[in-house]
Parts: C-alpha cells; sequence; structure tokens
C-alpha cells in the first residue's frame, strides 16, 4: 500500500528530488516522469506546482536549470566551456533555449553575463 501524502508533503519532497539530486539536469525529465517516480498523475504534479509553489512545473524547472546555468557561467571551472556545454549540462536543449529563459530572468544574455565577470 502506498502512503498518501498531501500537497504540502508532496511540495517539500518534489523540491528536494527536483533541486537537491539535479533532477531538472537531465532535458527529459518532464512532469510525466516525476508523476511516475512518485506514483501519482500528471495532473496532480501539475496542481501541487500551482496551489503549493505558485507556478507551473515547466517554469520551475527552467528557473532551476537557469540558477544552475548562472553558476556554470560563474565558475572558474567552467570558463573554457561553450555556451552550448552549458545549456546542455543545465538540462536545455540547446543554447537558445537557455538564451531566451536567462534574459527572461535576469534580464541580460547568458554571453553578456560571461563578459561581465571577466570585466
Amino acid at each position: 500500500m502506498h502512503k498518501v501524502y498531501d500537497h504540502k508533503e508532496l511540495a517539500a519532497r518534489i523540491k528536494t528530488m527536483i533541486c537537491d539530486n539535479h533532477l531538472f539536469r537531465d532535458i527529459h525529465f518532464s512532469r510525466y516522469t516525476l508523476a511516475k517516480e512518485l506514483d501519482i498523475s500528471p495532473a496532480r504534479v501539475t496542481a501541487i506546482f500551482h496551489e503549493e509553489m505558485g507556478t507551473s512545473f515547466y517554469d520551475f524547472v527552467n528557473r532551476q536549470r537557469i540558477y544552475h546555468a548562472r553558476r556554470l557561467l560563474k565558475s572558474a571551472v567552467h570558463k573554457n566551456d561553450t555556451l552550448e556545454d552549458i545549456a546542455l549540462q543545465s538540462g536545455f536543449n540547446n543554447r537558445m533555449t537557455m538564451h531566451r529563459m536567462y534574459l527572461k530572468v535576469y534580464g541580460i544574455t547568458p554571453g553578456e553575463e560571461r563578459k561581465k565577470g571577466k570585466a
């Protein structure tokens, strides 16, 4: 028998799974794979995100990806990685998707961020 979690418990568990375990870095990660992992419906995943986190699944995941991309862009270890490499390591399927999201969240492009860090 499966344990029944309320939405608050599931929201906390989901945040931990996505953020601490870096599930967002998998370009194939979706609400369907998360639902399967938690043994709940994809519709319930959607409801939890909207009710408990005030955002959609994809906005949450993409924001985690952008935060990760920013850390990589500012890291000396990744200074020679291309923007395409940074995008793929962060869970985006291409550089342009990362570019659009980065601009939306930070108001500058990843390339501008990188140049700013070198100044």
